[in-house]
């Protein structure tokens, strides 16, 4: 029978959904523990924000708020350690990032400026924000660094959990957001010309997931720490779920600084990777040691890979160890509570950096009870480093500045080369190169583009279309480098994708030349495939009446289960505004509502 066009209720809402999941995002911080004797800066307006609370998906497990280990400290900061002797002045310090970057102290407003509103709703300007922040200043944002400190003899800088996170990236703008190895290149660079001796060292763990694209990514993040000239990098349970034959080709490069003193590729006898490394920095000898944690090591299902307990191995490799090195680092990558009860143990070390703790890192070290040692937690995602300098003749006298990888940073040249190529590659091998097989969607329908629900739902169309999520494609085109190759991007930046799994349905988004129609986050990434509904309203395929109110039905989003779609991308990684402020201050700015 034929029958008027008629297109779905309201083939939208949760349009909602422009997270480039699987790059980068924001940290929901929360207040750190109390302070030590450590000189890290007050907390920052960032530190002291309220954690959001949210269960995470399966792919993205973002801790909400800073944990705080089983160590002692003070419950009020301390004075900083006295400068030794011969050292330069405090009050006239060389700063390692220029005064373009770090702030002088004589130069700082005493309050920091107020922050742009992030809540979208009432907001008094005639262009709608959708939740997009003003570009902040990142000094204000979250504090100076290395406030005070003259050229160490020696900086340990401190980073990990990279959990794939090449870059930032989310819905608040890449001005607020921090991480990224480009800046931490540049971060580098800088401490490296004021003529500071570094150390850098990596707990591992590059990426989260598994495929081709994972395997690609570690490699790169490889090379680009080894671009950064870094001195030691630790192997965390994701990476060793990769193939062996990739970790061996990684671990078997020489200009690699893989290590790992209780891991061992095809075996210990391999050699693979190293169980330890020593190096030496401002004429200091440096003893590096690697292990993977035993409760993250029971995680790990690689037939091919043999572990040892992290204290069993360790004994084994200290002796030899303080034999050749000044100072010891541990990179310990397990729970708070392992790496205390290991830095307990073995109290040789006087730097245990750990993994397993918030996404906000501490300000300051944690205190070991019984031990010298400084506990360092890393954070995630790459967001910030944690730096150690030490100064006098017997390094005795140390500070510490947690560092965020922020705008202040530029992007360094180098890096941005190495990611070109990391995208090109993605280019070059396509979905099928990938080994990204499109499948069915499991409502059995096809999806037909917003272009087609626009025909009977002109009013919802007319306000999608000026929203960025019609043209979150072009967003992705934009960047530089560009992402509309890159699956992890796609996913949230087309319609016909899963969302959190990134992969595309058998009649999702391609390309711009073969899918145009599906390109953007359409209707039908909320409402469902819509070419039932459409043969049907068209006259197309042959329905009771009875059938064609059921089709209607299965179009139809209610408000109420709106949020879970949005939050697919929207989520804690990608979007920490609309997780705060949620849905109920998101709709207005998207609001459409049935046929005309």
């Amino acid at each position: 029978m034929s029958r008027p066009p008629r297109m779905l209720l309201a083939l939208w809402l949760c349009a909602l959904a422009i997270g480039l999941v699987g790059c980068g995002n924001q940290d929901q911080p929360g207040a750190p523990p109390a302070g030590n004797e450590t000189t890290g800066p007050a907390p920052t307006a960032d530190d002291q924000t309220a954690a959001v609370s949210e269960t995470p998906s399966s792919e993205h497990t973002p801790q909400e708020t800073p944990r705080e280990p089983q160590v002692t400290s003070p419950a009020t900061p301390a004075v900083m350690p006295a400068v030794p002797s011969g050292e330069p002045a405090a009050s006239a310090p060389a700063a390692p990032m220029g005064a373009a970057q770090v702030t002088p102290p004589s130069t700082r407003p005493a309050e920091p400026a107020q922050q742009p509103s992030t809540e979208p709703a009432g907001t008094t300007s005639k262009e709608p924000s959708y939740g997009k922040d003003a570009p902040r200043d990142p000094i204000e944002a979250n504090g100076p660094i290395f406030e005070g400190w003259p050229k160490p003899q020696l900086a340990l800088v401190i980073t990990g959990e990279q959990h794939g996170y090449m870059e930032p990236c989310g819905c608040a703008g890449l001005e607020n957001m921090k991480g990224g190895l480009k800046r931490r290149g540049t971060f580098l660079e800088g401490l490296r010309e004021q003529g500071w001796p570094v150390v850098a060292v990596d707990l591992g763990d590059m990426i989260r997931r598994f495929g081709k694209q994972a395997e690609i990514k570690f490699a790169s993040s490889i090379d680009a720490l080894r671009t950064m000239q870094y001195d030691a990098i630790g192997l965390g349970p994701h990476d060793l779920q990769m193939p062996v034959d990739v970790l061996l080709s990684n671990a078997g490069n020489p200009e690699n600084p893989l290590t790992a003193a209780n891991v061992g590729l095809l075996g210990f006898d391999t050699g693979l990777p190293s169980r330890y490394r020593v190096v030496e920095a401002g004429g200091i000898k440096i003893g590096i040691v690697a292990v993977l944690g035993d409760k993250f090591r029971q995680g790990v299902n690689n037939a091919e890979i043999v572990f040892k307990p992290a204290a069993e191995a360790l004994a084994e490799v200290l002796p030899e160890l303080k034999e050749q090195a000044q100072l010891l680092v541990l990179l310990s990558h397990g729970t708070v509570e392992e790496s205390a009860a290991l830095a307990k143990q073995f109290p040789q070390f006087d730097v245990v950096a750990t993994a397993g703790g918030a996404s906000l890192p501490p300000a300051e070290p944690g205190k070991v009870e019984g031990s010298s040692s400084w506990l360092v937690e890393v954070g995630q995602k790459g967001m910030y480093a944690g730096v150690v300098g030490y100064y006098g003749d017997d390094l005795k006298t140390r500070r510490f500045q947690r560092v965020p990888i922020d705008a202040r940073f530029k992007d360094s040249q180098p890096i941005y080369q190495q990611q070109l190529a990391y995208q090109d590659q993605l280019k070059q091998l396509g979905f099928s190169g990938l080994g990204l097989n499109a499948v069915p969607h499991p409502s059995g329908r096809s999806f037909v583009g917003s272009q087609k629900c626009g025909e009977c739902h002109t009013k919802a169309f007319d306000v999608w279309k000026d929203t960025p999520h019609a043209h979150a494609m072009e967003t992705l085109v934009k960047l530089d480098p560009p992402r509309q190759f890159d699956p992890e991007c796609i996913s949230c930046h087309a319609t016909g994708w899963e969302p959190q799994r990134y992969f595309p349905f058998a009649s999702g988004y391609i390309d711009l030349k073969t899918t145009a129609h599906l390109a953007g986050n359409g209707c039908e990434n909320c409402h469902g495939p819509g070419s039932q509904h459409v043969a049907a309203e068209e006259g197309s395929l042959e329905v009771t009446e009875e059938q064609l109110l059921q089709l209607r039905d299965q179009m139809r989003l209610p408000l109420a289960k709106a949020d879970e779609n949005c939050r697919q991308c929207h989520d804690l990684d990608n979007s920490p505004d609309y997780v705060k402020n949620g849905f109920e201050a998101y709709w207005p700015l998207v609001e459409h509502k049935g046929k005309d």
